[in-house]
């Protein structure tokens, strides 16, 4: 039976003092609401004034008091509710006075998911999250309902709630830095994809990072459904403990929900018709995949797609850019875009990929997690590793004793070295298993950057 009622839940009452905490587009969002709803509220962001350009200005006119390039501690202890926005640290000293204070601590999901009764789809995990969510969408849009898709992706869930948007399901991409500030949240299906090594820049401890991302499988109910990876040794070792309905998918076990046997995605779900589909008919490439296309399937069904139009959706979709993205092939040499793949745990899955030799660039600012998973599959397909940015030196320091690796200032240089150096058959990937934030504003950034550096590599000249 598909799951479609919404939450038997209030939206909370409304606090008269408001300290909003980032005012990036959620942040923002959060301000408007609740200067519509009559509250005081004090926006504040350590960035100054000019980096926001007009963007305030529509808040300053309905009433917003802004804190910009600052933060003061009497705005913290005299607020009602804090809403922080996801990626504000919090060991902040003026959040933790407001906590040992009293002071109600949100972030910008927990407080959005109270304001609506709309049953939601999360989506969590270190890798695919975006790709799974975009794809869950389409499923449930070819379905013929009403979604909304957003949350860690495009358009934040406060924003659509300022819209005042309607739909039957709201489809979100689901971060663990919004989960440390989500208190209550939990979906009426929640995805878990998976859980590597990441942010460890952010958390105590890896198995902080885990605690974060089950933490809204622990408040689900027996009403409610986990999807959860078998194929990924933390999720399944966790899996145990979840409170909530119980579905599985695997590429392995031939006990879970989901599977694959024979070439043949099949998905068995009690109680409904059964999915099934040629790996051979999908668009979307590689391992990494076919577990997100499990999911999505999954999740789509409970919602009340049919097994039909969930096959036409799935051969259809062409992925994301920045996402394993064959770019070209220059002198039978194929070019792989992978910005997305920030961590080292993607990296694998990449390299996954690929029965040729791969030239691959690691780099950026590093999350100083261990780049030792990367040895083994290394050893098996690397040519090379050409390190650059902020990391170089830790992943050569790494690496190199395991596979040639080599150090550069920046991608632009490390480029000319593949190609100096790839024959053909090679592969030369860019999965850079590091943030972006050094030398770039995003990894579509990066990844636009090295589209281009390939583009502008000359033709081979014309033979006879």
């Amino acid at each position: 039976m598909a799951v479609r009622e919404g939450r038997e839940v209030a939206v909370s009452s409304q606090p008269k003092r408001v300290l909003v905490v980032g005012m990036g587009v959620s942040g923002r969002a959060v301000c408007a609401v609740h200067l519509k709803r009559g509250a005081r509220v004090v926006g504040t962001d350590l960035a100054a004034r000019e980096r926001f350009g007009t963007a305030l200005e529509g808040l300053e006119s309905m009433g917003c008091v802004l804190r910009l390039g600052m933060h003061l501690m009497d705005d913290f202890l005299e607020a009602d509710q804090i809403v922080v926005s996801p990626g504000v640290p919090l060991d902040l000293e003026p959040l933790r006075a407001a906590s040992e204070a009293g002071v109600e601590i949100v972030g910008e999901l927990e407080w959005a998911w109270r304001q609506t009764t709309t049953p939601v789809v999360a989506v969590t995990g270190t890798n695919g999250k975006t790709t799974t969510t975009s794809l869950l969408g389409e499923m449930l849009k070819n379905a013929g309902q009403r979604v909304f898709v957003g949350g860690n992706i495009g358009t934040p869930l406060s924003q659509w709630i300022l819209e005042g948007g309607e739909a039957d399901v709201l489809v979100l991409e689901v971060s663990s830095f919004q989960l440390d500030t989500a208190s209550t949240f939990r979906p009426r299906v929640g995805a878990l994809l998976n859980i590597t090594e990441d942010h460890l820049d952010r958390y105590d401890s890896f198995e902080a990072y885990i605690d974060s991302k089950f933490s809204m499988f622990q408040r689900q109910t027996p009403e409610e459904i986990a999807i959860i990876n078998l194929d990924d040794p933390v999720c399944r070792q966790r899996s145990a403990g979840i409170p909530g309905r119980l579905l599985t998918y695997s590429r392995s076990l031939p006990d879970a929900t989901a599977g694959i046997q024979g070439g043949v995605i099949r998905c068995a779900i009690p109680g409904m018709d059964p999915f099934e589909l040629k790996v051979s008919d999908i668009p979307l490439r590689g391992v990494h995949n076919e577990e997100n296309i499990m999911a999505a399937v999954l999740a789509a069904s409970l919602m009340g797609a049919a097994p039909g139009g969930l096959r036409e959706t799935v051969r259809r979709y062409r992925g994301l850019p920045h996402r394993v993205e064959w770019v070209r092939c220059w002198k039978g040499i194929d070019f792989y875009d992978d910005s997305k793949g920030t961590n080292v745990g993607a990296v694998v899955k990449a390299l996954e990929n690929f029965d040729r030799p791969v030239w691959l660039f690691l780099g950026g600012r590093d999350k100083l997690g261990s780049y030792e998973p990367l040895i083994e599959p290394l050893q098996r397909r690397g040519r090379g590793v050409l390190a650059f940015g902020e990391s170089a030196p830790r992943i050569r320091e790494q690496l190199e004793r395991f596979v040639p690796t080599r150090s550069f200032p920046d991608l632009e240089e490390a480029f000319r070295e593949a190609v100096r150096q790839a024959e053909p058959g090679d592969v030369v990937l860019l999965s850079p298993a590091c943030s972006s934030f050094d030398q770039y504003e995003s990894y579509a950034q990066r990844g636009d950057h090295f589209k281009r550096l390939v583009a502008e590599l000359s033709e081979p000249a014309a033979t006879d």
